[in-house]
């Protein structure tokens, strides 16, 4: 597995999208034999920090991913309509990028509805026809469109609509509403095209769904009450991490929490829904802090990050509830979690849902009898050199302690069988060989890339998931490397 967003592909306009350049890295992939891009989640994003971990939708996809190209291709704007996008530089210039996007995207669709012949206007509509789960979606983009991104400051029959409110409010703006259907059918025609593509070279696409979704978005406007929320709908409680050695202080997410029981009651239909919608658009999904659904940390909305209670979570019913209706084979749980939880690990191995390591964060500092070596890992893994929310691994081991230093090369020296010249080389070759069904690094780390390559910074504000690759072409100077390695571990 490689992770590589397709934000962080190079080309497109100002920003990596499911343009030539996607269709050429799952080339190299193929070539390489590797069989799974791993990817962030594809979700709407907010217009500060960015995040594909911050989404207004659970359902809907961003629409800088789609690859404006194509519209001039068919005929719906020119191609000078493109000649004053973005520069494609190595960091994406987000408010630049979604203007920009967005204004060619609007219009397209105005030019298309001028030509009563194109064939994507009876596309469109079956489009609609066969996702009536995304007429709410469409709605609730719309209204953040005209009124802002907090639903509680709309006007007060939005804040909570009847059948006949939405209804009305969708005839009497259908032009957006038109246009928000648009964005998601050329999003969802793109990414469809992408994976039958994928899927003709044997690579598929590992998703990502958070286990949280936004205050802010259409899961909670309309499910209110499977949230935590007092009675003017302000949050009672907030998601959050518990304070440890990494940040005293804790962390402050500020998602919503779910009122558990009230999921139970309906046998978790809302969370088969948004898993269900998630595998549609991948192969593959890894649910992000997996161990939230076993314990969670809940703040107080307006506390501090210490302030928190641990609570429990629906463990094990959660998964018995949802299995008849998921497809759990094609599940990867994100079990980094700060607490040692052997009931977590007993309902991974029980439902064959793999868990994940991370080599830079199992290599000791002190002793072996801290951590298990890479070379005695459970097969129902994942091994990870790093993910997009830790350093590369060039700048982990430049900055890591002596102590988890000396133990990494000392495990490289007495069991490593592939060598190469390149401790970070050594170390992807160290995730490859491990035990573990599933191997994994980051683009970054084939490239041998620092800590100016990092993707995020977890608790840092701004400045993340704006890296990008300049090209594809260095790629091509260790695609005999990374081919060798995947016959030599037996990974292919």
């Amino acid at each position: 597995m490689i992770i590589l967003h397709p934000t962080a592909l190079p080309g497109g306009h100002g920003i990596g999208d499911f343009g030539e350049n996607a269709y050429e890295w799952i080339d190299f992939l193929d070539e390489t034999g590797v069989k799974i891009w791993q990817v962030l989640p594809f979700g709407p994003t907010d217009n500060v920090q960015f995040s594909p971990y911050s989404s207004s939708s659970s359902k809907l996809g961003n629409f800088a991913l789609i690859d404006l190209t194509y519209l001039a291709e068919i005929g719906i704007i020119e191609k000078d309509d493109l000649n004053n996008s973005p520069k494609n530089l190595s960091k994406v210039n987000f408010l630049d990028v979604y203007k920009f996007k967005e204004s060619i995207l609007r219009k397209s669709h105005k030019n298309l509805y001028k030509d009563n012949i194109n064939s994507l206007h009876s596309e469109i509509n079956e489009y609609e026809e066969n996702n009536p789960g995304l007429e709410n979606e469409l709605i609730f983009q719309m209204a953040t469109s005209l009124y802002g991104d907090d639903w509680k400051k709309w006007p007060k029959d939005l804040i909570n609509p009847d059948r006949n409110t939405l209804k009305n409010f969708k005839e009497e703006n259908k032009e957006e509403y038109s246009y928000q259907l648009f964005v998601q059918f050329l999003f969802t025609e793109q990414l469809n095209k992408l994976n039958v593509y994928g899927n003709k070279k044997n690579v598929k696409i590992l998703g990502d769904v958070p286990i949280y979704t936004n205050f802010h978005s259409c899961d909670v406007w309309m499910n209110k009450s499977l949230f935590d929320l007092e009675e003017n709908f302000e949050m009672a409680n907030v998601a959050g991490a518990a304070p440890d050695v990494f940040t005293a202080a804790g962390q402050i997410w500020g998602n919503p929490l779910y009122l558990w029981e009230e999921h139970k009651k309906e046998n978790y239909k809302w969370w088969i829904d948004r898993l269900n919608s998630c595998l549609s658009k991948y192969e593959l999904l890894r649910i992000d802090h997996f161990g939230g659904l076993f314990q969670f940390w809940a703040i107080p909305n307006g506390g501090l990050g210490v302030e928190g209670v641990w609570r429990k979570g629906p463990a094990k019913n959660f998964l018995e509830g949802i299995k008849d209706d998921i497809e759990l084979e094609r599940i990867l749980a994100e079990d980094l979690f700060a607490l040692d939880l052997d009931e977590m690990d007993e309902a991974r191995e029980e439902f064959n849902i793999p868990g994940i390591k991370m080599l830079n964060q199992k290599i000791p500092h002190n002793s072996w009898d801290e951590e298990a070596p890479p070379s005695e890992w459970a097969y129902n893994c994942a091994a990870y050199t790093g993910t997009h929310d830790s350093p590369t691994t060039k700048q982990w081991l430049e900055e890591t302690s002596d102590g988890q230093r000396k133990h990494f090369k000392e495990f490289v020296d007495g069991n490593l069988i592939n060598k190469f010249d390149s401790d970070v080389w050594n170390a992807i070759s160290v995730t490859w060989e491990t035990p573990c069904q599933l191997a994994g690094t980051l683009v970054q780390d084939l490239l041998e890339l620092g800590k100016e390559a990092r993707f995020n910074i977890p608790g840092q504000q701004l400045g993340n998931w704006n890296w990008r690759l300049d090209s594809l072409e260095p790629l091509s100077e260790i695609k005999d490397k990374l081919l060798q390695l995947n016959k030599d571990t037996k990974r292919i």
